[in-house]
């Protein structure tokens, strides 16, 4: 174990490669052999109690930086993409901010949200340098439980993973064209000619998300104030439930691609399918702004702390 304040190592090594010198550098600081690569179906973690740290990595940041996942051989490509430090951490910590804090102190300084279906409130501390993030977490005591510093993600609406049937993203090309066609999307995001290509029907939904929008449709790519309204049409975080895309798809063409079974019948990329659910979006987007549906993740009020 080390006396050393490990925050400068711990800066320098989140968002690098678990075989970078950097993320070597504190493995060893922290008593720990070198980090080891994570899998689509683990994450591993570094837990040093005694310091008041955990370093975990993964092989999954929702980040165009490391999009998308891929294999050196047979490994895969992992990254430190994230620590939790807890009130025993001695190191340095972000500026403002003391473990001994209460509720009032913290958001008398820094954006206080209730976040998360378990309504956990935190609050956004300054960025500990570009590309990371830092957030605490108050526990049931009213003083913070935890505090994480991460790689800087974006929330994702629809993603083409590499590993994916062609087929099985046709439901969210309608989507991310209605995004398109219905200026969802941030100013500059698309060129004249591939929205005029779009307008005008030469290229399908799913063709243009995959190629147009390579395949991504995050947080960075819709204006800000659609942001809640996509994140929880789409990951099926609306209130009421059954207001989600993955509900309305069902609705409409009987199941969403993915999850039919082999030699029954998709639905197909195609015009005829958008419009079919294109007016169910402009809907959902209706009742959001009119308040009959809501994001559960994304309240900004009060919360009543358990004592």
């Amino acid at each position: 174990m080390t006396g050393q304040d490990l925050t400068p190592l711990l800066l320098d090594a989140l968002g690098k490669r678990i075989d970078d010198p950097a993320a070597m550098a504190l493995s060893e600081a922290i008593g720990k052999k070198p980090f080891k690569s994570a899998t689509p179906n683990n994450r591993y973690v570094a837990v040093a109690r005694k310091l008041g740290l955990e370093a975990w990595t993964s092989m999954h940041i929702k980040n165009r930086s490391y999009w998308p996942y891929r294999k050196e051989g047979r490994v895969w490509v992992t990254w430190l993409s994230y620590a939790f430090l807890y009130p025993n951490y001695r190191g340095s910590l972000p500026a403002g901010f003391d473990w001994q804090m209460d509720d009032a102190a913290l958001n008398a300084r820094f954006e206080r949200r209730v976040e998360g279906v378990n309504q956990a409130v935190r609050f956004t501390l300054p960025l500990p340098r570009k590309g990371l993030k830092a957030k605490a977490e108050l526990g049931s005591d009213g003083r913070p439980a935890h505090l994480l510093l991460s790689v800087m993600e974006e929330r994702n609406y629809a993603t083409i993973h590499p590993e994916s049937s062609p087929g099985h993203n046709v439901e969210d090309g309608f989507f991310a064209a209605w995004c398109a066609l219905n200026g969802i999307l941030r100013e500059g995001r698309l060129e004249a000619g591939c929205f005029d290509a779009l307008h005008a029907r030469r290229i399908t939904p799913l063709a243009f998300f995959s190629t147009v929008l390579a395949g991504l449709l995050w947080e960075a790519d819709v204006k800000p104030e659609y942001d809640s309204f996509c994140h929880a049409y789409m990951n099926r975080l609306m209130d009421p439930d059954e207001a989600t895309a993955l509900h309305d798809v069902r609705q409409i063409f009987g199941e969403k691609n993915y999850w039919r079974k082999a030699g029954e019948p998709i639905t197909e990329d195609a015009w005829p399918n958008y419009d079919r659910i294109a007016l169910r979006y402009t809907q959902r987007l209706e009742q959001w702004r009119r308040g009959e549906i809501s994001s559960r993740v994304d309240w900004a009020g009060e919360i009543t702390l358990p004592r």
